[in-house]
């Protein structure tokens, strides 16, 4: 089973997701982690938009976000095409394209 971690950039300290709909937010993130080969998966809420909640897939933390929402609001049928998306950017990143990511 995947670990997935929430925390917050400003102070790098973990918090629980506790939004009530989250649950089945969280339980295709591990599926979709499973899949993937990835132990663990951090999402990073931004300093300055607590909105924003930013990728590591294992290792490499990525220019990519995923909105609050998806949790709050149980974007469970979103969150794996957001997953595949923030993985595109990890390639990118390894194959150096990051630098064109903004």
């Amino acid at each position: 089973m995947a670990e997935i971690l929430f925390r917050n950039e400003a102070d790098g300290h973990s918090f629980q997701m506790t939004q009530p709909k989250a649950a089945r937010v969280l339980d295709d993130i591990e599926k979709w982690a499973a899949k993937n080969s990835f132990e663990h998966i951090t999402f990073w809420r931004d300093a300055e938009d607590s909105s924003k909640f930013w990728v590591q897939l294992g290792e490499d933390k990525l220019n990519y976000w995923i909105h609050e929402s998806t949790f709050s609001e149980g974007k469970h049928e979103d969150v794996e095409m957001q997953l595949d998306y923030a993985r595109g950017a990890q390639r990118r990143s390894a194959a150096g394209f990051a630098k064109f990511d903004k």
